[in-house]
């Protein structure tokens, strides 16, 4: 990698899962319409927030390791391991929540993205401790 800072687990476990959420929310993800997907007419927005989250956490991480893109380092008042931190609970708060409904017909893309979820809270959480942030113990 040319020199480069190879990424930490926390970075390779955000970036694993944003791609295969991606991926995931094209799968059947519930028996709520006819089309496959979070992307469906009745699952559209909100079953696509948790790709979503993944696909911003991970491209940020991968434009600034790989392609060396440089970020600012605060957006919108907070650093980017807050960032990573609040998105990744986030994804993991909604997971909880899809994994607590009652939606019918769940597919392969709903178990998926919810593990995803799961990671992506893991993710953000593994990168305030190896990065000394002071925001978790």
């Amino acid at each position: 990698m040319d020199g480069k800072a190879q990424p930490t687990p926390s970075e390779l476990i955000i970036m694993i899962a944003g791609a295969i959420m991606l991926v995931a929310s094209f799968l059947k993800f519930a028996q709520v319409d006819k089309s496959a997907g979070a992307w469906g007419q009745y699952l559209f927005p909100i079953a696509t927030l948790l790709p979503l989250y993944g696909v911003v956490m991970a491209a940020q991480i991968a434009l600034t390791k790989f392609v060396n893109v440089q970020m600012p380092d605060q957006v919108v008042g907070f650093t980017w391991e807050q960032f990573h931190l609040v998105l990744g609970l986030l994804a993991g708060f909604m997971a909880v929540g899809w994994l607590i409904t009652d939606i019918h017909g769940k597919g392969v893309g709903y178990w998926i993205e919810i593990l995803g979820g799961i990671a992506l809270a893991v993710g953000g959480v593994m990168m305030q401790r190896e990065r000394h942030t002071g925001a978790i113990g």
